[in-house]
C-alpha cells in the first residue's frame, strides 16, 4: 500500500513559545504528557477565597522568594490577558488562576510551576513527557519539602493536608496523564469508560482539566480520591489503570484497521487534505484533523518525518495563534476570522502546502 510522505524543516520561530521541556518530545501512540500537582495551604491563614487582603501572605512570599531562587517570579496582575491565556495553554497555570491568582514561580524549562493563591495557597506541579508519575511526584515532593521547611502547612493528624476543597484533603495529590484516544472515541466506548471511572475514584476530562472539553480526542486521566490512600498507592493505581486503557485503545485501533480500513483511511486522508489546503480553520476542526493524521501515522497508513502531534496541538491553540498575529503587526478587522486564517496558514506551512 502506497503511503503519503512529506518532509519539512520546521523553523525555530514556529516553536519559539512552546515550553523548553516539550522540545524533545517522544511521540508515543497513546500516552502523551504526565503531570503531578500538590495542593498545600499555610497554617493559621484563611483559605484564598476567605482572604480579605493578599498582604497577609507577604511574610510567606518573602520566604518563598528566598527558597525558590532559581525560578522566574511572575506577578499575575502585571500580565495582559493574552499572556495569561498562553500560560494556560502551556499548562503552567489553571484557567481559575488567571482570574484570582497572585503570582507564580516557574523554572527555566517550564516543567515546574508553583501557583500562589489559586484555590489553595500553593499549587506545586511538575510536568514531563516520557517520565513516570512517580519520578514527577518525587520532584514535586522535593520542592514541597523545601517550602515546608520555611513555612508551616495546614495539616491534621487524622485527615492529612487541609485544602479549600474537601475533595483534595489528605495527600493533596492529583496525578494525571494525557491520552490520545481516537479509537475509543469513534467506538463510543469513551462515555462508558468515563462513567465507570468515576465509580472507582478516577476521572476523564478535557485537556485543561475540570470543565474543559476534549480536543483532538485527547483526554486527561486523573485521580479524584486523595484521602485514605498514600501517594504511592494513588500513583500505582493510576499507572495500572492507564496501562489498561492504553491496551484497550491499541486493540480497538487494530480492530478498526482490520474491519474498517477504508473508512479509517478516508478519514485520515481527508483530514490531511483539509490541513494542507484549507484557508480557514476553527480550533475544533484543526484538532480533529491532527488527531486523524496521528492515528494514520500510528497505524502505518501514512508516512511522515516531521509530524509532531503534541507540539502542533499546542501551536493551534488560540493564544498561540494570537501571539503569532501580534508578532506580524498586521491590521486585523475581525480577530476571530484572523485567528482561523492564521491557524490554516500555519497548518499549510507545517505540512508543506505552501
Amino acid at each position: 500500500m502506497k503511503s503519503e510522505h512529506w518532509n519539512r524543516q520546521v523553523t525555530a520561530m514556529e516553536y519559539s513559545h512552546i515550553s523548553p521541556w516539550m522540545h524533545n518530545v517522544e511521540e508515543l501512540p497513546v500516552e502523551m504528557s504526565t503531570r503531578v500537582r500538590l495542593a498545600r495551604n499555610i497554617s493559621n491563614l484563611p483559605f484564598p477565597h476567605m482572604m480579605n487582603d493578599d498582604a497577609q501572605l507577604k511574610p510567606v512570599l518573602d520566604r518563598l522568594d528566598d527558597t525558590l531562587t532559581g525560578y522566574r517570579r511572575i506577578q499575575m496582575d502585571t500580565l495582559q490577558f493574552e499572556d495569561k491565556a498562553l500560560m494556560v495553554e502551556k499548562h503552567l497555570i489553571s484557567p481559575l488562576f488567571t482570574k484570582r491568582g497572585l503570582l507564580s514561580y516557574i523554572n527555566e524549562e517550564e516543567s515546574i510551576s508553583i501557583m500562589v493563591n489559586e484555590e489553595d495557597h500553593l499549587r506545586i506541579q511538575t510536568m514531563g513527557v516520557g517520565m513516570s508519575l512517580m519520578s514527577l511526584y518525587n520532584k514535586a515532593n522535593e520542592i514541597d519539602d523545601e517550602i515546608e521547611s520555611e513555612v508551616g502547612y495546614a495539616f491534621d493528624d487524622q485527615y492529612g493536608y487541609l485544602t479549600a476543597c474537601p475533595t483534595n484533603i489528605g495527600t493533596g495529590l492529583r496525578a494525571s496523564v494525557m491520552l490520545h484516544l481516537p479509537a475509543m472515541t469513534f467506538g463510543s466506548r469513551i462515555q462508558t469508560l468515563a462513567a465507570n471511572l468515576s465509580r472507582f475514584g478516577f476521572t476523564l476530562r478535557g485537556i485543561y482539566g475540570e470543565g474543559s472539553i476534549p480536543l483532538g480526542h485527547i483526554y486527561q486521566l486523573s485521580n479524584q480520591l486523595t484521602l485514605g490512600q498514600t501517594e504511592e498507592e494513588i500513583i500505582s493505581n493510576l499507572d495500572e489503570l492507564k496501562e489498561r486503557i492504553v491496551e484497550e485503545e491499541i486493540e480497538m485501533r487494530s480492530q478498526f484497521k482490520s474491519e474498517h480500513l477504508i473508512e479509517v483511511k478516508d478519514s485520515v486522508y481527508r483530514s490531511y487534505g483539509i490541513l494542507k489546503h484549507a484557508f480557514k480553520l476553527p480550533l475544533k476542526e484543526a484538532a480533529k484533523c491532527l488527531s486523524d493524521i496521528k492515528l494514520g501515522i500510528d497505524l502505518e497508513l501514512i508516512e511522515h518525518e516531521d509530524f509532531q502531534f503534541q507540539k502542533w496541538i499546542q501551536l493551534i491553540q488560540p493564544a498561540f495563534i494570537k501571539m503569532r498575529l501580534n508578532e506580524q503587526n498586521k491590521e486585523i478587522a475581525s480577530l476571530e476570522r484572523a485567528v482561523e486564517e492564521e491557524r490554516a496558514a500555519l497548518m499549510r506551512q507545517l505540512l508543506g502546502g505552501e
